[in-house]
């Protein structure tokens, strides 16, 4: 969906429905309602109670006090389900399994199989790689004065995460387009069936992929190759692969973020001169610059966890096994956390956005990202003297991704 700096009007929407996809549609209309839903929500008691099509109930954590305590506690509020709210009914395939899907003590244990290749210090010393690679992408624009920043760029998340995953570069096109898709956006062009065989055919593309790297005896040193370990950490009988569920979660989390942030924060670029002025003149980007893109860009719109007991969230009963979600793009424009939060502030600070999540479950790779991103803009500093739109953005229809699948730029390049 379309993020607008000049901050959300008054909602008149006659529903709170936060799941219905024609709310994500990319036109003004649809963002303008999007924000003043949360922001109105934000301002009512207790957490709003919602319900699926199908009937099924949930909460909705919109504050940033109440996410902050909904990821902030894995012990009552468990991930070990389900993380989208389109994934329900007995939850997700690899609940228990993968990563992100499991709760203490088992998913401590499981990152600690991939720490050190995601520690700050370890990112450093692949920066050097990301920035060569990064550069090579560079090269194949340079001279292009009109292009798809999506389509040309479709590679840029591997060339941070695809030699750390162990994929290798032949393949990275082909799975950057499927993870973009698998992520279950909405066209609004197409039938429902062509959006499932879609779907079906990004699973099956990434699956593919990643299986035929774990067959391939992957570098002890990458991700891949250090998957084969969780098996045993999970002790799982059940016949599921839980290597190829674990690389494929690494994968999901690691592509979306970084791209969709730097997406969201070229078109703020192409469109405020004063941002592009103030960004031209520093020497180097800094922390605070990319902290404020992700609370900005808020990639991931919803996390949905489950509580394992009865329990008490702003003043409303969330009896054991309910759902609730916790609206992460909602929480990081929250007036009473951040000043004039409709407005990107590039020197930001504090700023404590949740755009990585929170606690145990904070983005392992959020220190490798952090640095993809830095090399990116950086990089972009350094290559272009000035950017626009050349057409209007094409917006991922999503209520849990909040993606660009198409960006038209007009460039001049330095």
């Amino acid at each position: 969906m379309r993020i607008s700096p000049a901050g959300p009007e008054s909602s008149d929407l006659l529903s709170s429905d936060l799941l219905s996809p024609d709310l994500y549609e990319e036109s003004q209309y649809a963002v303008r309602n999007m924000h003043s839903l949360w922001q109105d929500l934000r301002k009512q008691d207790g957490l709003p109670l919602q319900r699926t099509p199908d009937g099924q109930e949930f909460f909705a954590a919109l504050r940033h006090a109440d996410v902050f305590e909904v990821l902030n506690d894995p012990a009552t509020f468990s991930s070990a389900y389900s993380t989208m709210l389109t994934v329900r009914g007995d939850g997700d395939v690899a609940a228990g399994a993968a990563i992100h899907l499991t709760d203490p003590p088992l998913h401590p244990a499981i990152k600690r199989v991939f720490t050190p290749l995601m520690t700050a210090q370890a990112a450093q010393r692949l920066e050097r790689g990301i920035t060569d690679r990064m550069s090579e992408l560079f090269d194949t624009l340079r001279g292009r004065e009109s292009f798809d920043f999506c389509e040309a760029m479709v590679t840029l998340p591997m060339t941070i995460t695809g030699l750390l995953m162990g994929i290798p570069q032949e393949e990275w096109a082909v799975t950057g387009r499927a993870t973009v898709r698998a992520m279950g956006g909405v066209d609004a062009a197409e039938s429902e069936r062509q959006r499932r065989i879609e779907l079906f055919q990004a699973h099956t593309t990434i699956m593919s992929v990643l299986g035929n790297v774990l067959e391939d005896a992957p570098p002890a040193d990458s991700v891949s190759g250090r998957c084969p370990a969780t098996a045993e950490v999970v002790g799982d009988t059940t016949g599921r692969d839980v290597p190829l569920l674990n690389a494929y979660a690494f994968l999901m989390g690691a592509n979306p973020t970084v791209p969709q942030t730097i997406n969201q924060m070229l078109i703020m670029l192409a469109e405020d001169a004063d941002l592009w002025s103030w960004f031209t003149r520093q020497e180097e980007t800094d922390q605070r610059f990319v902290d404020e893109a992700l609370r900005w860009a808020s990639p991931v719109n919803h996390v949905l966890r489950r509580t394992t007991g009865d329990s008490l969230v702003a003043g409303t009963e969330v009896p054991a096994g309910s759902l609730v979600s916790a609206w992460i793009a909602s929480a990081n424009r929250d007036e009473e956390v951040f000043a004039d939060p409709f407005r990107f502030v590039p020197d930001r600070s504090p700023n404590r956005h949740l755009a990585f999540g929170l606690g145990v479950h904070r983005c392992i790779g959020q220190h490798v990202a952090a640095i993809g991103m830095k090399i990116f803009f950086d990089l972009w500093r350094k290559n272009v003297r000035s950017v626009a739109l050349d057409g209007e953005p094409g917006h991922l229809i999503s209520n849990f991704l909040n993606g660009v699948v198409c960006l038209p730029l007009a460039v001049a390049w330095k």
